[in-house]
């Protein structure tokens, strides 16, 4: 398989794993990213508590979906950095080949630690709410930067 139809292949599986996720969880007020920021029991338990019983069934079901999502956005941004150009003679290059697949185990890290929490006690203040949120600011915090590297690089080699 070429590395064109390889990484646009890696590119539409991801598009489409992420539009999966972002409807089945659209409905949910506060919104997941809410969630997933929350750092104090006070504020995870409260967004717990206004989902209800339905939002809570809708992201308990989004698991099964977010469990390979990882996986798949990390291939695709370690396909992008190693099957294309556009980090080659970078410094950059080794980083960005780790940016995803490590922003994926930060997310893994994060959903192990969501599950076992909705398998506690309601209200339970634990170490564990903190430690999911920074793992999501560690996710979210890669990819952003992994975004902005690839658009600047993009960019800059489009102008050329």
């Amino acid at each position: 398989m070429s590395n064109r139809l390889l990484l646009v292949l890696s590119a539409l599986l991801l598009l489409t794993s992420q539009a999966n996720l972002a409807w089945m969880v659209a409905p949910l007020q506060p919104s997941i990213l809410a969630l997933q920021f929350a750092f104090t029991p006070q504020a995870y338990w409260r967004i717990i508590d206004l989902w209800g019983a339905s939002g809570l069934a809708l992201y308990r079901a989004h698991f099964s979906f977010d469990a390979v999502h990882p996986f798949i956005y990390g291939a695709f941004g370690y396909l992008l950095i190693t099957r294309t150009s556009l980090f080659d003679g970078s410094r950059l290059r080794s980083a960005g080949m780790l940016a995803l697949p490590l922003a994926g185990l930060f997310d893994l890290a994060e959903n192990t630690a969501q599950i076992f929490l909705l398998e506690q006690a309601h209200g339970l203040d634990s170490i564990v709410i903190p430690i999911s949120a920074t793992c999501s600011l560690l996710k979210w915090g890669l990819v952003g930067a992994f975004v902005v590297v690839v658009g600047v690089r993009w960019g800059r080699r489009r102008r050329r």
